[in-house]
């Protein structure tokens, strides 16, 4: 019970996908614990999980621009945030063959994001190409890295 309400936390930018992932973690939950009583998921954010970690998060006041609207769920990102994060399962998506910027699978930029990787993977690699390293997949594996830290 503890680690389903205070250590298990979600992150889903389009509703539709956050409303299943929440039903999914709770019918999990009450199949595993067996107890009859319903006990709601409340640590799954409404988030891009990238610009979760590229916006500022002020203690009292919540993410920026989505304090006023968002209250409830910017309380639930400050929590994420301040808490360790020993294990990360993601699922990106798919972005590195964006033809143009109308595509679904479009490439966003992460101003500290890009950098990290920039920083990081580009300046280690011996490749002339450098286009794939910024794929979301990418993207994921230094944000996790990051997030981890030494965790």
């Amino acid at each position: 019970l503890y680690k389903y309400t205070s250590e298990i936390h979600a992150n889903e930018i389009v509703l539709l996908a956050y409303y299943i992932a929440a039903v999914n973690i709770e019918e999990a939950f009450h199949e595993l614990y067996g107890k009859e009583e319903y006990v709601p998921f409340d640590n799954i954010i409404l988030t891009d999980t990238f610009e979760l970690s590229e916006s500022k998060i002020d203690s009292k006041k919540g993410m920026k621009l989505d304090n006023e609207y968002f209250l409830k769920n910017s309380e639930k990102a400050r929590k994420q945030v301040d808490n360790k994060i020993q294990v990360i399962i993601g699922n990106p998506p798919y972005s590195i063959g964006q033809k143009s910027a109308n595509d679904d699978a479009q490439n966003v930029k992460y101003e500290n994001l890009d950098n990290r990787i920039s920083n990081t993977y580009v300046k280690n690699s011996k490749a002339n190409l450098h286009k794939g390293l910024y794929d979301s997949y990418v993207k994921a594996f230094r944000w996790a890295s990051d997030r981890l830290d030494e965790n």
